[in-house]
């Protein structure tokens, strides 16, 4: 008989962001370096390069990157965006394709 060794919310932590993020660990995982920006593609949309910027700063926070980014906070979302000098609203056309 298989047991689950994570509970639900467990489970449902470890699929999304937490609903806040205190400005020391937005400083500490999001802000991006020099080597995090040469890793952005330049050729990309607004929304690609957001998203993958979101993408580094969450896998340093969560130690993963969640499938869907519409759960990350709006505050992180918009931290992320203005190093990037891309409106922050770009977050909603990620990973769609026309």
């Amino acid at each position: 008989m298989p047991i689950g060794f994570l509970s639900d919310a467990e489970r449902e932590r470890l699929d999304g962001f937490p609903a806040q993020i205190v400005p020391g660990d937005l400083d500490t995982y999001f802000i991006l370096s020099r080597a995090d920006r040469r890793q952005i593609p330049r050729t990309t949309s607004a929304s690609n390069r957001l998203g993958f910027a979101l993408q580094l700063g969450m896998l340093r926070f969560l130690g993963f990157c969640p499938d869907d980014l519409s759960t990350a906070p709006q505050t992180v979302v918009a931290f992320v965006a203005k190093q990037l000098d891309i409106d922050p609203g770009e977050i909603a056309r990620y990973g769609r394709r026309r």
